[in-house]
């Protein structure tokens, strides 16, 4: 075991004192009371509600503040020069210059961070945050920007490949950062003890490793390449993180307009390019991790600006949480009587909403009533009060001042369906051929055409029903692909495996998520937490195995935390 000497002593006990008890914050105001017999949640008190969001500030000092850590490296750094560089520094300046705005980054720790937010010192909150769930009861989030790890270092002769070969050895992690959390909660997944050794740097945990006294150490990925560096012979990262840390920007809780106009600030910057050519400067080498942004139906080209967003803080008249329990029943709208003769695809669309309510409603011990309706219905329900959730409706930035948008359980969007020996993987091998669209998708061939025409091939149309799209091909030879939503070609996939496939290529990508009622945070957080436990524990792929190929699921962001919300156990 290593020696530690009275002064190492000594330090470290002030560290830990000087650590929070719980989390990486001071104490959490809870805004969940653990029910009796129903889950409540009962109203923040009324001197806590915000009256207007940070976005009023900004535009008033035309300065976008952000409190982010000076010491978390290579996300948020001061240099020798004073100067703020990382990651998330530059994509805080990239956000700034997006919004016509100056920047001022402003320190905070873990310890002082949620002050600081929520006494108006900073507007948002740069890595000191990583989306927990257990840090959602004290900030809200932006959607997911980057996935870091929480990844395991060993020797490089070592045996070990994966982590969970190494819960019987002794394990090291620096106090009062991240990897201690880590550790904890892949603990609690585990279900098993583990043997650990903390150090109060990650170099003496290195130097640990490399002298044999621990087998492993956990921290972020990046710092331990970091503290490797010097000799990148000597030791190897397990390819299996240990935690996935999807990181986020923190708002104010309920500051509904400042979360969305980051959102779509973030998703603007992703459909434009910057924002992998920024992470391509600070991870060479590495993937976008592009398949995570989700990017909402009208994102457009144009940068979204403050004036679009208001600055009024707007809140539910009720919240869902408490009258679905205390009722028993959950309203969902969305959901319509199919006519005399749907399309397969319809179908199996159909089914999978039903299935998807009648989930998450079992999983609440909670009834399900349907009213039937369109989704686009079911936004006017839910702000008449007549409905708490809609089903089946794709995240719109149109609706985003009527509406939040949950986690999305579906991914689709258009695709080339070709012969399975052909030698077509895109447009580039379709010039002077034909390609069938579907009647009843109207701007199909104005969506194929401008494919087409970015790369300046003539190609061909010809018009065939979703009933005959493969017939279309294999038989009547009247094209050489067809070009169509995804979900309306994985039934012909189905039929004829050998003879059908589609290309690599996604050219659109949409999503259907829930709706729930806007500034209702902690029953949007229920059902966001609900969606993903269907898709941890496999329910979601099962559900949607006729809606989409098993070798092509989305990566869907699952934000790390127990399974219990409001007292309710969520997991299956």
């Amino acid at each position: 075991m290593k020696q530690i000497t009275t002064a190492s002593i000594f330090l470290i006990v002030l560290i830990v004192l000087a650590m929070p008890i719980k989390g990486q914050n001071s104490e959490p105001v809870p805004t969940l009371a653990v029910p009796t017999l129903v889950p409540t949640i009962p109203a923040p008190e009324t001197d806590s509600l915000l009256s207007t969001s940070a976005i009023s500030d900004i535009q008033s000092s035309g300065t976008f503040r952000v409190g982010i850590l000076f010491n978390d490296a290579p996300y948020g750094e001061l240099n020798t020069r004073g100067q703020v560089r990382g990651f998330d520094a530059e994509f805080a300046r990239l956000i700034a210059e997006t919004w016509d705005v100056e920047i001022e980054f402003i320190q905070v720790t873990r310890q002082n961070v949620l002050e600081r937010l929520n006494r108006g010192d900073v507007d948002a909150v740069f890595s000191a945050f990583i989306h927990h769930r257990d840090n959602d009861r004290l900030v809200e989030f932006s959607q997911t920007y980057l996935l870091g790890e929480q990844s395991m270092m060993v020797l490089a002769d070592s045996e070990f490949e994966v982590p969970t070969t190494m819960i019987n050895r002794p394990l090291g992690y620096v106090i009062g950062t991240r990897g201690e959390g880590a550790i904890q909660l892949w603990g609690q997944q585990l279900g098993l003890p583990l043997t650990t050794q903390f150090y109060v740097n990650l170099d003496r945990a290195y130097v640990a490793l490399a002298q044999g006294e621990i087998d492993g150490v956990i921290a972020e990925e990046q710092a331990l390449l970091q503290v490797s560096r010097n000799e990148p012979d000597l030791v190897r990262i397990l390819e299996r993180p240990v935690v996935i840390e999807p990181r986020a920007v923190a708002v104010r809780r309920q500051d509904a307009n400042m979360r969305n106009l980051l959102n779509q600030t973030i998703q603007y910057l992703t459909n434009s390019g910057e924002l992998e050519v920024l992470f391509s400067e600070f991870f060479p080498g590495q993937d976008f991790p592009s398949d995570i942004i989700y990017l909402w139906d009208g994102i457009g080209d144009e940068a979204p600006s403050l004036a679009q967003f208001p600055t009024d803080v707007q809140y539910p008249p009720q919240y869902a949480t408490s009258r679905v329990f205390q009722s028993g029943v959950l309203r969902v709208a969305g959901i319509i009587n199919l006519p005399e003769s749907p399309s397969e695809s319809d179908i199996r669309l159909d089914a999978l909403n039903r299935n998807i309510v009648g989930e998450i409603a079992r999983r609440w011990g909670v009834s399900a009533e349907i009213i039937p309706s369109t989704p686009e219905m079911g936004i006017d329900l839910i702000n008449s009060g007549q409905a708490d959730l809609v089903v089946g409706i794709q995240p719109s930035w149109r609706l985003t001042n009527l509406v939040d948008f949950t986690t999305p359980y579906l991914l689709h969007g258009d695709r080339l369906m070709a012969p399975f020996r052909s030698n077509i993987e895109g447009f580039n091998e379709l010039r002077g051929q034909w390609i069938a669209t579907m009647i009843g998708d109207d701007t199909a061939r104005q969506r194929a055409q401008e494919w087409a025409d970015s790369i300046n091939a003539t190609v061909n149309f010809y018009q065939t029903t979703e009933t005959d799209a493969a017939l279309t091909i294999l038989e009547q030879d009247n094209a050489d692909v067809v070009y169509a939503n995804s979900l309306s070609l994985i039934p012909h996939l189905e039929a004829n495996p050998n003879a059908l496939r589609l290309t690599d290529r996604w050219y659109s990508r949409s999503y259907y998520g829930l709706a729930t009622p806007r500034n209702d945070i902690d029953f949007r957080l229920l059902v966001d937490y609900t969606i993903q436990e269907l898709i941890v524990d496999g329910t979601l792929e099962r559900l949607s195995s006729s809606l989409i190929l098993s070798d092509e699921l989305p990566m869907f962001d699952i934000w790390p935390g127990p399974p219990e919300y409001a007292g309710i156990t969520l997991s299956s």
